[in-house]
């Protein structure tokens, strides 16, 4: 029994038991997917120890809030993908709490029922975690999940991405409900930051925001030149007239910042001084893409490019009435030789 308990625990390294809510099913099976907005759960991911890229058996802490519409009469299996980290350390005795707070009555971590003893067996990969619960029909004890029930967790054997930026992790909860459809809920946990930063501002200053804040992009503002017209100086607020100039638009340019698809941990880039050097000077490291997770510009932010007039654009000729008018001239004299 001790063993049991023992492997139980490890069970807490799982940091993606994303409960969705607002989601209706039929009978058979129901899959729901959503993001972090109106009627999805409150998934937090929170690294308590070391948070330096590379980092081992760091201590994490999460928390899962569902919402209205999750009514799990039987708790059958939870999943997490991390696939820029690793479970693969994860073992018996690495979890320090694994359980419910019924209602999310309590604070930090503290819970009201012991998930240990529900859990029927556990698996623990590099980028995958699954944990497999007792059903109605099996030995052991069977639980409930509800909405407004929190799942809490804290492990210590959850290693850190190589490469800093911001992450976050997918996760799954299958059960079956009180009407007997069997049902899974999916999400993405809030993003977290991974840099050798002293706190959350200084990481927002190396890295950027996360990629589900909005960016504000610069709108280069046009600067009317000095009027060559008739030296009162207002020449130009005349309708555009002859020896007004309008100056042409700065180039702005946005650098895309890496984000999730369909719940995979990726890094985002650091921004750059107008050197084009990280601002967080530690080698050029801008990209902050790792192997297992590749940087794809976000869907969530609008990157564009303002482009300058080409030559052809604004008052004057543009080199290709140039070009004619140099082509005009060799023809007329080659007529009147």
């Amino acid at each position: 029994m001790q063993s049991a308990r023992s492997i139980a625990i490890a069970a807490t390294a799982l940091l993606a038991l994303a409960v969705l809510a607002g989601a209706t099913f039929p009978g058979g099976v129901g899959v729901a997917t959503a993001s972090h907005g109106h009627g999805s759960a409150n998934f937090t991911v929170e690294p308590m120890g070391d948070r330096s890229p590379g980092a081992e058996n760091v201590r994490y802490g999460q928390r899962v809030v569902a919402t209205a519409g999750t009514d799990l009469e039987t708790l059958e299996r939870t999943t997490a993908t991390y696939e820029a980290g690793s479970f693969a350390s994860c073992g018996p005795g690495d979890g320090e709490t694994f359980g419910i707070d019924r209602g999310s009555t309590r604070p930090d971590y503290e819970i009201d029922h012991d998930l240990t003893e529900n859990v029927k067996s556990f698996t623990a990969r590099e980028d995958l975690f699954s944990v497999e619960y007792y059903g109605e029909d099996d030995f052991g004890s069977s639980t409930h999940f509800d909405d407004g029930d929190e799942f809490v967790s804290v492990s210590t054997c959850i290693d850190n991405p190589d490469e800093r930026g911001w992450y976050r992790i997918a996760g799954s909860t299958t059960g079956v409900t009180d009407s007997g459809d069997r049902v899974t809920f999916s999400s993405d946990s809030h993003y977290f930051w991974i840099c050798d930063c002293e706190d959350e501002a200084e990481a927002r200053e190396r890295l950027g925001p996360p990629p589900s804040e909005s960016r504000q992009t610069a709108t280069p503002t046009p600067t009317p030149s000095a009027s060559t017209g008739n030296g009162t100086g207002d020449g130009a607020a005349e309708g555009g007239t002859a020896g007004s100039e309008q100056a042409s638009p700065k180039r702005a340019t946005a650098t895309p910042t890496a984000t999730v698809a369909g719940g995979t941990a990726t890094a985002t880039g650091e921004p750059t001084d107008a050197a084009g050097d990280p601002q967080s000077g530690d080698g050029g490291d801008t990209d902050g893409a790792s192997d297992s997770a590749t940087g794809t510009p976000t869907g969530e932010w609008d990157d564009h490019v303002l482009e300058t007039p080409t030559a052809a654009e604004g008052p004057g000729f543009g080199p290709a009435p140039a070009l004619l008018a140099v082509l005009a001239t060799v023809h007329l004299l080659r007529r009147r030789r």
